[in-house]
């Protein structure tokens, strides 16, 4: 079964639930403005709710700020929003722009490749809009903690030009302990006590014994 799962939406929201966070801005949020073509792409920190909240209110949003994370847990879904916005149209008016997806475990092996995932296929709108064809990843029970990578490779057909953006997000163990920090040494370790010299009458101890 292919543990991608790529969802087209149209009229109606539906979030993709089988998947696994050029211009790298920061860890998780990377963007693209040249010559009319702009692309944003940013590992969501609630998928759900950014779908709905796009697809419910496509024309209000321009430039968008987007809730970013890069810490995920088992069983959360890293989701690469790819934003758009395009002057580029072919002879029938329309603009053509795809992307793909590359995942590679903490270990550097590929875990996903989805490619040719459409952001646009037609008339491009007056303003930024998320992208035609959704994917993401779900992150297993069974996959490794660590820091996973993806590269986001998005290329317009009618510009010949292909953007890279790469990201950075961890799985991690939400039960695991933080490393315990040793308790630092003493610049001046305290020498030890040398043996009490027996007196006539009483007992003499070394100065250091004041400590006590």
């Amino acid at each position: 079964m292919n543990r991608v799962a790529i969802g087209i939406y149209f009229l109606a929201l539906c979030l993709v639930a089988r998947a696994e966070e050029g211009l790298h801005e920061s860890a998780d949020q990377s963007f693209y403005w040249k010559d009319g073509l702009f692309l944003k792409v940013a590992l969501v920190d609630d998928a759900k709710a950014f779908l709905a909240e796009w697809m419910n209110n496509p024309s209000k949003h321009g430039n968008p700020a987007v809730k970013t994370r890069t810490s995920f847990h088992r069983g959360d879904t890293v989701f690469p929003a790819v934003l758009y916005f395009t002057r580029a149209v072919n002879s029938e008016g329309k603009a053509d722009i795809v992307y793909s997806l590359l995942f590679r475990r903490p270990d550097g092996s590929i875990y996903e490749n989805p490619q040719d995932l459409t952001v646009v296929d037609g008339p491009p709108p007056k303003e930024t809009r998320l992208s035609k064809a959704k994917a993401g990843l779900k992150i297993e029970d069974t996959d490794p903690f660590g820091e996973y990578t993806l590269k986001v490779t998005i290329t317009d057909r009618i510009k010949n030009t292909t953007v890279e953006m790469i990201f950075k997000f961890s799985v991690v163990d939400p039960d695991a302990k933080p490393p315990e920090t040793p308790a630092p040494e003493s610049s001046d370790p305290i020498p030890p006590e040398p043996s009490p010299t027996p007196m006539p009458t009483t007992r003499v101890r070394s100065f250091s014994d004041s400590r006590r």
